[in-house]
């Protein structure tokens, strides 16, 4: 009999995992099976590139049936409970039984009503409320710590700039970013925080920083209140909303602090804190690594945990690669794009109070990088260019 592994989630962990798994094991060796509540998997980056009208959202989605192609069972259904004691699951398609499991369940956001570009149905509000903008306040707000992809408000508000600014409008809109960070980027550091405010100075982006973990208080139709007491008036607000650990990871024993809890990160250890056979990563666990919530994050960290799964289902070592927790990001600007490359392990280890990072220069062929990536992204992982 095949041993069984079942991974919750087809996001860039699940996807990430059951590929780099599967091209260890023969299906007569280990069964793969990857349950997610949408029969399509997402590029959740490009969820600006909706916003903005520069893709459709059938150009950054592709249908998870693609997992069969590898050898890989996909059911579509929504997880219900997990029941780490007993090694099973339970699904609105029934129950599943595993040998090893893997939470990929990533983050959810709750509504706040406001368009943003943290989910696919709200970015594609932005542009409508952008263009009934002519004159007035513009708002980038983030409601609170932690939220997907931490440099994406302010890239958000670069794009709102580069919309007005090629319509001739920039004059007449004022742009401000509502942050729980006193400094944009601070969390890269403080060389970092003072080039990014000195770069939304020269673009006339407005920062307000509030420096704790909730920053709105209150969102009105027109005004919201920071939790400093601040109130900002706008004609339009995009409110990064709220994020929180899926329901049936709350509901389990798996957690700590509200999110997933991997036994030591610093470590390379991914496995639940409590079970040996269940690994938790990426967003649902990022908190409690504690790294931001990235897919290039989790993509650097993966070779070990697929190296010690391979391990538990083949029950010898094939060796561990070199531990680094590692990410790259690529803003898009506009005209231009800028990235940064970040190596947490020295934070994760806490040898040091923030990640060692550079920062390349705006160039357009960051931007194209950008745009390519894409496309990569559903080739590596599923073999198909949407």
């Amino acid at each position: 009999m095949p041993k069984k592994l079942l991974v919750l989630g087809g996001g860039t962990g699940g996807l990430v995992i059951s590929k780099e798994v599967r091209e260890l094991f023969k299906p007569e060796e280990v069964e793969i099976t990857v349950v997610d509540m949408r029969d399509r998997t997402e590029f959740r980056p490009s969820y600006l590139y909706v916003a903005f009208g520069y893709r459709k959202p059938e150009q950054i989605s592709a249908p998870l049936e693609y997992l069969k192609r590898r050898g890989i069972n996909f059911v579509k259904a929504r997880v219900t409970k997990i029941d780490a004691a007993n090694r099973r699951v339970s699904t609105t398609a029934g129950d599943f039984t595993y040998d090893n499991l893997v939470v990929a369940l990533g983050a959810e956001t709750v509504d706040t009503g406001f368009p943003h570009t943290w989910e696919l149905e709200p970015s594609l509000k932005v542009a409508e409320a952008l263009s009934n903008v002519k004159q007035g306040h513009v708002v980038i707000g983030a409601y609170s710590l932690p939220y997907r992809c931490p440099p994406a408000p302010i890239e958000l508000a670069m794009l709102t700039h580069f919309y007005y600014l090629t319509r001739g409008r920039r004059d007449k809109v004022k742009i401000t970013v509502v942050h729980p960070s006193k400094r944009p980027f601070e969390s890269f550091g403080p060389m970092a925080a003072k080039w990014m405010s000195g770069f939304l100075q020269q673009l006339g982006i407005e920062y307000i920083g509030v420096g704790q973990g909730q920053a709105i208080k209150s969102l009105g139709k027109n005004e919201l209140e920071t939790t400093t007491g601040e109130r900002v008036k706008f004609d339009a607000a995009f409110i990064v909303p709220p994020h929180k650990a899926p329901d049936p990871v709350l509901g389990s024993d798996l957690v700590k602090n509200g999110w997933a809890a991997p036994r030591s990160p610093p470590d390379g250890d991914f496995r639940s804190e409590k079970y040996d056979d269940v690994y938790v990563v990426g967003d649902v666990a990022a908190p409690n690594v504690p790294v931001g919530m990235a897919g290039t994050i989790l993509h650097s960290y993966a070779p070990w945990v697929v190296s010690n799964i391979a391990a538990d289902l083949a029950g010898v070592s094939i060796g561990k690669p070199p531990f680094r927790i590692v990410g790259t990001c690529a803003l898009d600007v506009g005209a231009y794009g800028m990235a940064a490359a970040c190596d947490f392990t020295p934070f994760v280890k806490k040898q040091k109070p923030y990640p060692d990072c550079m920062f390349l220069p705006p160039s357009p062929v960051t931007r194209i990088f950008k745009e390519m990536f894409e496309k990569v992204y559903f080739n590596w992982l599923l073999g198909v260019v949407p």
